[in-house]
């Protein structure tokens, strides 16, 4: 009897063990990060670099998981809202065996009155490379549910891309994109790349020559190098311009469960897409700001909120109202596509020009006639959503 028992606890651990993630199979030479499963990182450097979605050297609440979100207050040692290295270094480590992965592990499913499912005839058909299929797959949180399977080339067909940066100082605003910082949206025109000195009050910004022409990478291995986080040193004080046609041949997948589990505990954002436009794009966790001008580049968004890099290819960091919306009934702000978790995102403000004063930390809220939600952060944030409330699917890119 009491090796019946023990049979059937290792069974059920060997069980636990194998339940993948909601992803699709990649080819072995597949090196994008969507084709690999979450594994426990050995040590402070693979946790960061596992769990700091926005590159910015330490952790926030909403980055951690598993045992590090259990004991976060205790690991903050200084109380000032993130864990940062030496905290890590000196937190104390998991007892052998019990998984590091576990970001919605004990986390308790709440069940609105009102939940809204996953209408995949919103999506514009001719975004789509394949036919939009229903299939069950496993989720981040190891339950097996109902998932659309939805594959793109992530590029829009309401407008054009770029442009991003101007190429002469006394360029208007026409020849470039945008960039943010403090909340606030500013055009990258000539002027401003020549006033980047007192922008960011540095005096080692200098992304123009003599003559008034601007540093930018002109091909994919220039973009490459200076796309990376570890950006190549002959590009640093470039403006950083990728093309879409240096990808076209890129598809992403997504996979959303048809109808979204709304947890009680919130899911850091990852570095894979954090949802997708009705066109197909994908929506991006935060710009990863504090490498790119660690190296005094700059990395404009277009004016309709994206830019290209060699992973994903093009994708969005803010929402400017260019792409399809969905009207609702009322004042309410337009909807304009999906979360991985299959809650529905919608624009930052109301038909009024009013802003939304009750969305919690993820950026999303409840009503009776749409569920419990998301609202897309102002332009001006660099934060589309600010985590996942629900149980997440996943975003994979080949090519």
């Amino acid at each position: 009897m009491e090796f019946s028992k023990i049979l059937t606890t290792a069974l059920l651990i060997v069980l636990c063990i194998t339940l993948v993630n909601c992803k699709t199979t990649t080819k072995p030479e597949d090196k994008t990060s969507e084709s690999k499963p979450q594994r426990q990182a050995s040590n402070t450097k693979d946790l960061l670099a596992e769990m700091d979605a926005n590159n910015d050297g330490k952790l926030s609440k909403t980055e951690v998981r598993g045992p590090l979100a259990n004991d976060f207050s205790k690991i903050d040692t200084n109380n000032d809202g993130f864990i940062s290295k030496g905290e890590l270094e000196k937190a104390p480590r998991p007892e052998r065996g019990e998984p590091r992965n576990t970001s919605i592990a004990n986390n308790v499913q709440k069940d609105f009155d009102v939940t809204i499912n996953v209408d995949p005839s919103l999506f514009i058909k001719e975004s789509m490379l394949k036919d939009i299929t229903k299939e069950e797959r496993t989720l981040a949180n190891g339950t097996k549910a109902l998932c659309y399977v939805i594959t793109t080339a992530s590029q829009p067909n309401e407008h054009n891309m770029g442009p991003w940066c101007p190429t002469h100082i006394n360029d208007g605003k026409d020849k470039g994109g945008m960039w943010f910082k403090d909340d606030k949206v500013y055009d990258v025109d000539g002027h401003f790349i020549a006033n980047l000195k007192e922008f960011y009050n540095d005096e080692q910004w200098a992304l123009f020559r003599e003559d008034g022409s601007i540093k930018v990478t002109e091909t994919q291995e220039e973009c490459e190098a200076a796309a990376r986080p570890d950006v190549d040193e002959k590009y640093h004080n470039y403006c950083v311009q990728c093309l879409p046609s240096y990808y076209k041949e890129k598809q992403s997948t997504y996979v959303i469960p048809v109808k979204p589990l709304y947890l009680e505990n919130v899911s850091s954002l990852g570095r894979d897409g954090i949802g997708i436009a009705f066109n197909g794009v994908n929506f991006e966790a935060p710009a990863p700001t504090h490498a790119i001008l660690a190296a005094h580049t700059l990395a404009p968004l277009d004016d309709h909120g994206g830019h290209v890099n060699p992973h994903a290819g093009y994708h969005y960091h803010a929402v400017t109202g260019s792409t399809k919306e969905v009207k609702q009934k009322g004042v309410h702000a337009p909807m304009l596509g999906y979360a991985m978790d299959g809650f529905g995102i919608y624009a930052h403000k109301d038909i009024n020009g009013k802003a939304y004063t009750d969305l919690d930390q993820c950026n999303g809220h409840y009503d009776t006639i749409r569920g419990y939600h998301y609202h897309a952060g102002d332009a001006g944030s660099n934060q589309i959503l600010g985590c996942l409330h629900g149980v997440s699917g996943s975003m994979s890119v080949k090519g």
